[in-house]
This record gives C-alpha cells, sequence and structure tokens, in this order.
C-alpha cells in the first residue's frame, strides 16, 4: 500500500516514534510517495492535495527518528514554498511552514536557514499565515536570546532586516518592521543596531510604514490600519493592563479585607488585593517608561543630523497627510532637541502652523518648544516667538488661548533665554493683574522665571525684593566649564568651620524667637511668667548662643512691638554668661517655681560630643591658618567623595536656597509665628527653585505630555515638560 489514511498515519506515526528500527520500511514506503507528490507539484503547484500536507506534516514529526534518510526534507519544503509561495494554495501553504516551525522548535534547523524564508513569505496575501510567522519569529529570536545575548545571530537577522525593511511589498515591510518594534519592547533588541534599521524605514515610498516608524520613535502604538494584520501582542497586553488599573480595589475592598469574614477569608482577600495592586503598579511603570524608552531609541541613532535633514526634506514636499505630517514634525523636534542639532529652517517652517485656529496647535506648540536649546541663534527664534505673540497673546483672545501662548513663551525662554527682548517682556508682565486667572498665573510665571535668570530685564515692580541684577544668561556660544564638583564649596566649607552634619538644616535664628509661647503662658498664669522668663532666656542663651539682658522678664507680657523685641535681643553680650550661671543655679536649687528648666546640661569633659566639638575646633584652626586652598588642594581632588556627602551637599544647598530667600524677604528680628511663616515661605521657594534649576540642566531631555482640550475645542493648557 502506497498510501495512509490521515487516521493511518496518525498511528503509524505513534509506531514509528516508539519503535523506529521496528518500522523502518513502512516509513521508507512513505518517504518515496512524498517524493512523488513533490515532484508533481513542482509541476503544478497549484494543485490542491490535502494528502500532500498530511503526508509532509508526518515527515515533519519523524524526521528525529530517521536523521540519515530526512537529511534532504526540510531544504526541500523550503525550495518548495520559497519559489512556489504565491501559486500554492493557502491551507497547504500553512501546512508546510508548521513543518517547518515544528523542525525549527525542536533544534532540526538552523535559526539563519529558515528566518530569511519566513521574513520573504511576509509577502502572501494569507493573514492566518503572517500571523503565524510573526509569533513565531518573535518567540525564536526571544528564545535563541534568553540566557544569554546571541550576537552572532542578531547581528546576522539586524543585517538581513536593512533589505526586508525597504522591500517594496508594503505588507511584508511593515510585518517585519513590526517584529523589530516588539522585539525591542520585550527588551531583546535593545541596541543601536536596531533603532538604525528602524530610521532606514522612516524614508519608505509607502506612507503607512513611515508613520509606523514615527509612531515606534514617539513611543505610540501602531494602530492597525483598515484591516491591516499588525498583529503585535503589545495592544492586548495593554488593554489588560488597562483593564487591571481600572478594577483596583476601592476602599471599601480594602475595608472588607482587613475587618470582614474569618481570619482565612481575611487573608485570602488581602492575597488578593496585593495581587491586583501590583499589577496596577507594573501598569503604571509601563506608561511612564513608554515616553522614556521613545527617547532612549532617539540618543541611539548613528547619524542624527543627516537623519533630521532627510526628514526635514520630506516634511516640506508636503506629499504627506496632516496626521502625518504632525507626527514628522514632532519626531523632528525631538530629534533636534536631544542631539541640539541645528536645522535653522524647521522654524520659518512651523511658523505657518503657529496660529490660534490651527488642528492640534498645542502639538506643534510643544515640538516648537522641544527643538528650542541654547545652540539655536536668538535670531532664528525671534520672528518665531513674535508671531506666537502676535497670534495668542492679546486682548481679543479668549483666555485659554492666551495662557497657551504664555505658557509656551515661558518654556521657550527656559531653553533660549536670549530670545526675550525687554520691551516685549515688560509688555506681557503687564497681563499679571488680567481679569482671568489663568492669564494672571500665566504671566506671573514668566516673571517668575525672568526673576531667576535675567532680574535686570523685568521692570522695577515686576523684580521682586532681594533681585540679583548680576544674574544674566550667558552669551550665545558661551560655555560654563565646571572646574569642581558642583556644590563641593559648600561641603568644603561646612567641613572647614566644624559643623556637624545635624547643622546642615535651617534653624530659626532669633534671641527672642520664644516670646509668642512665652506670651501664651504669661496670659494663662500671670504669677508664672516672670520666672518662666528666666529659664526660658537661659534656654535660648545656651542653644542659639544668644544673650538677652535682665529686661527680658518684664517682655513676656507684651512682645507686639518689634522695636522692643530687637533692643532686648541685642542687648549686652556680657551678660549672657551671668544669665546662663543664674539659670544654673536656679536648677541645681531646685526652686519650686513651676517652671521646669529648659537648658541643656553643660557637656561632660571627654564625652563624644565635647570631643567632636574639639575635633572640629582644631580643624577651623587649622584651615585659617594655612589661608585658601589651591585648585589641587580641593575636597574632591584629595578625598572621594561618598553618597552621605553628596547627600550633605543637596542639604546644604537647599539650606543655602532657604538662606538667600529668607534675606529677600527682608527678615529681622520677628517673633517666632512670624519667622515660621517666613521660613515655610522660603523653603517653598528654594524648593520651586531648585526644581526650575534642575529643569534647565536637563530641558533636553524633557518629554512632552499629552495636550488636554477645553469643552469647546481649543486647548485649554499647554502641558510641556
Amino acid at each position: 500500500m502506497s498510501a495512509y489514511a490521515a487516521s493511518d498515519l496518525l498511528a503509524l506515526q505513534a509506531s514509528v516514534k516508539g519503535d523506529p528500527e521496528g518500522y523502518h520500511d513502512e516509513f521508507l514506503l512513505q518517504s518515496r510517495h512524498f517524493q512523488s507528490l513533490i515532484d508533481i507539484f513542482k509541476l503544478k503547484p497549484s494543485k490542491d492535495s490535502k494528502e500532500f500536507g498530511e503526508l509532509a506534516m508526518f515527515m515533519a514529526q519523524v524526521v528525529g527518528c530517521y536523521p540519515t534518510q530526512t537529511a534532504s526534507f526540510a531544504s526541500q519544503v523550503m525550495e518548495l514554498l520559497d519559489a512556489h509561495y504565491a501559486t500554492l494554495e493557502p491551507s497547504l501553504r500553512r501546512t508546510l511552514v508548521q513543518a517547518l516551525v515544528l523542525m525549527r522548535n525542536r533544534h532540526q534547523i538552523e535559526p539563519m536557514a529558515v528566518l530569511p524564508l519566513f521574513f520573504r513569505l511576509f509577502r502572501c496575501q494569507d493573514k492566518q499565515l503572517r500571523t503565524l510567522l510573526f509569533r513565531h519569529i518573535v518567540s525564536d529570536i526571544k528564545n535563541a536570546n534568553r540566557h544569554a545575548r546571541n550576537e552572532k545571530l542578531n547581528r546576522a537577522l539586524q543585517s538581513f532586516m536593512y533589505g526586508v525593511i525597504q522591500d517594496d511589498n508594503e505588507s511584508a515591510a511593515k510585518k517585519s518592521l513590526a517584529v523589530c518594534t516588539e522585539l525591542w519592547r520585550r527588551h531583546v533588541w535593545r541596541d543601536a543596531r536596531t533603532v538604525n534599521v528602524l530610521a532606514t524605514a522612516t524614508f519608505h515610498r509607502s506612507s503607512r510604514i513611515m508613520l509606523a516608524v514615527l509612531k515606534f520613535f514617539l513611543g505610540q502604538e501602531a494602530a492597525d490600519d483598515g484591516g491591516s494584520d499588525v498583529e503585535d501582542e503589545a495592544a492586548a497586553r495593554h488593554d489588560r493592563d488597562e483593564e487591571a488599573k481600572a478594577k483596583a480595589p476601592s476602599k471599601q475592598d480594602i475595608y472588607n479585607s482587613l475587618n470582614k469574614g474569618t481570619h482565612s477569608s481575611k487573608k485570602k482577600k488581602q492575597r488578593k488585593i496585593a495581587r491586583v495592586m501590583a499589577t496596577v503598579k507594573k501598569a503604571e511603570r509601563k506608561g511612564a517608561a513608554s515616553q522614556s524608552e521613545s527617547f532612549a531609541a532617539l540618543h541611539l541613532l548613528h547619524d542624527p543630523q543627516s537623519f533630521a535633514e532627510r526628514l526635514f526634506a520630506r516634511l516640506q514636499a508636503g506629499n504627506e497627510r496632516f496626521e502625518t505630517r504632525l507626527a514628522m514634525i514632532q519626531v523632528l523636534s525631538r530629534v533636534i532637541g536631544v542631539h541640539k542639532l541645528l536645522v535653522l529652517n524647521f522654524y520659518a517652517f512651523l511658523q505657518k502652523y503657529i496660529a490660534s485656529h490651527q488642528r492640534d496647535v498645542t502639538v506643534v506648540l510643544a515640538a516648537l518648544v522641544m527643538a528650542c536649546h541654547e545652540v539655536v541663534p536668538p535670531d532664528t527664534l525671534q520672528p518665531v516667538l513674535r508671531q506666537l505673540v502676535d497670534a495668542f497673546v492679546h486682548d481679543r483672545a479668549r483666555p485659554e488661548v492666551m495662557t497657551i501662548g504664555l505658557k509656551t513663551v515661558r518654556e521657550l525662554c527656559m531653553r533660549a533665554p536670549l530670545v526675550m527682548n525687554e520691551d516685549l517682556l515688560q509688555d506681557l508682565a503687564l497681563y499679571r493683574k488680567y481679569r482671568d486667572k489663568e492669564v494672571s498665573s500665566a504671566a506671573k510665571g514668566l516673571i517668575g522665571l525672568f526673576r531667576e535668570i535675567n532680574p535686570a530685564m523685568l521692570s522695577k515692580k515686576d523684580r521682586g525684593r532681594g533681585a540679583d541684577l548680576d544674574a544674566k544668561p550667558r552669551s550665545y556660544g558661551e560655555v560654563d566649564l565646571k572646574e569642581r564638583v558642583d556644590g563641593a564649596e559648600l561641603l568644603e566649607a561646612a567641613l572647614a568651620a566644624g559643623q556637624d552634619s545635624d547643622d546642615d538644616d535651617f534653624q530659626l535664628h532669633s534671641e527672642d524667637a520664644n516670646t509668642d509661647d512665652e506670651s501664651d503662658r504669661a496670659s494663662d498664669d500671670s504669677e508664672a511668667g516672670a520666672g518662666g522668663g528666666a529659664g526660658s532666656v537661659a534656654s535660648d542663651a545656651e542653644d542659639e548662643g544668644a544673650s538677652s539682658d535682665s529686661d527680658g522678664e518684664a517682655e513676656l507680657g507684651s512682645v507686639s512691638d518689634s522695636d522692643e523685641a530687637e533692643e532686648s535681643g541685642s542687648g549686652d553680650e556680657d551678660g549672657g554668661e551671668g544669665e546662663e550661671k543664674e539659670g544654673g543655679e536656679e536648677e541645681a536649687s531646685g526652686s519650686g517655681r513651676g517652671v521646669k528648666p529648659t537648658h541643656k546640661l553643660d557637656k561632660q569633659e571627654g564625652s563624644l560630643a565635647s570631643l567632636r566639638k574639639a575635633l572640629a575646633e582644631a580643624k577651623a584652626k587649622e584651615g585659617s591658618e594655612a589661608g585658601p586652598r589651591s585648585a589641587a588642594e580641593n575636597l574632591e581632588a584629595t578625598d572621594f567623595l561618598t553618597e552621605e556627602d553628596f547627600a550633605r551637599i543637596k542639604r546644604l544647598r537647599q539650606k543655602q536656597l532657604v538662606e538667600t530667600a529668607m534675606a529677600k524677604h527682608g527678615l529681622k528680628r520677628l517673633t517666632k509665628a512670624k519667622q515660621r511663616r517666613i521660613l515655610e515661605a522660603a523653603e517653598e521657594e528654594a524648593a520651586e527653585l531648585a526644581e526650575m534649576r534642575e529643569a534647565r540642566s536637563k530641558v533636553g531631555r524633557r518629554g512632552v505630555g499629552r495636550q488636554a482640550r477645553s469643552s469647546s475645542g481649543l486647548p485649554a493648557r499647554l502641558c510641556l515638560g
């Protein structure tokens, strides 16, 4: 019998796997039958033959049992598919591909022998086949790099991909592109070669291919256009993450897991909530990482200048849809901002899109801001700034339009401060008194920026108290070369002064800082006021190193007059020691005045605190005798800075900013409550100042958030950075 039915082939397959030697003759019979059928199909490949497909799967299943007799089986199937894939019947073609996939999964075929064929089969107009090939290629490459990176395979495939992605067949190019992006997303191919393979597809003649690559660089998922089979599993996984996020446990669920049911049911509910919360956090991390991943890909471009120039040339041609042109503008602006490129015509090109009625104008403005950096000549950006102000910031514009314009101007000036001139800035600063709160807040934000970078350009009333008129942005082309570690001089000064790390936090320094608390006690108990005053004054004299005269007791009843408080706080310094002694004697005698002595005990000789103080004084004396250090004797040049040192530098810098803000607000000898309020305001201002400086230092790597839109259809605010 030359042929078997399908059920008989399955039985023979099981028998051959169990006893290869006993069924060798039956196998040879089927092998000869397969050879005859394949010769027939080479003559007429469009012939439908279910028998041939079943026999091919049988041969693929038993290849491992007879490796010598089946050595040419895989090559025969690949030759048949490569030569006649377009004319083969679809079901037979899928069966032959499944046979090759089976042998590849069993490592009976080398990957570079079969993967190029699979990429070429993407040209077939068979969606099921393309889905099968896509999943197998991704999983096969991932498994090949599971334990260690298979650089030989990766390099060979990536070199092959350069030609595949440029294929004239759109389906093949798009599926090959989907393979690359999926491998990038799964952290299998995360190198410069992958990014540059994808970058070549940006200039594919098909707009759909180009748009898919642009969305990859923007960190977006490629959409399935009109039934095309972009079958990457990222979309399904993204939907599952969103569903998990929507099903985050409510407060009632958490309460029930802690208070309702038996002990075992509570534990079960808590474990379930923990799993759900882990899924939610994972989805949030993925969402937060998508933007940074797109910027990571842009950093790996081999020749970003040529890439930007070629992309801009295609953008200028204007043959694409608006959505495609908008994606090109976004990618181009990111490349220019990340690599600080000079494509000067790009800014003039954007001017025609800067209008309040322009579709997706917030995306255009965000792209304009991201393309600005300190290397761009101010003369190039000034016409763009003028058009932006004329189109968005005027009295007849709606408040949301004016808000967008002012915020965009602020972000533009943060990246390129030299673009602003004094007259325009003072005109825009007048909107701080505008009737709409959003507009006035945006104008105040612009004023706050220039208070930091160039206060001299503001009018005198807008500069604020304690403005540093010497602060100016660097001239065009000027580079700030750092000779020392940033903030090392603060650490060096603190060590030279013998300060401990506990002294890094800002403390309120006022001789009569306790007056508010004492006045409260005086109002409650007038008899205990005088006695409590002596103990408190002694405590302040020892803690803060300050002194008060004996009139401090009389001041407990009334502290509203700041002049009296200032006079009492700056009295005879020689009386400080005497008052400390009095406080000590009162404590020793245990006077029954009803008030606890609040001063600290003297440090015992030989204690750790006294030794630390002596060491600090010795270091300070040694530093003062040695004089200023040379550049070669700097702290960072002689010692290694540890993580604790950098953390202390951060605290010292925060303390310096707080002190600057306190001086800026004109802090004098005030009551404790006023000092606390000013200290809180100074700390907030110092935190905002630190954030602004950090944002300006990392401005080239900042992303652009999603643009919020108002209910009227116009964007309500511009989310930049």
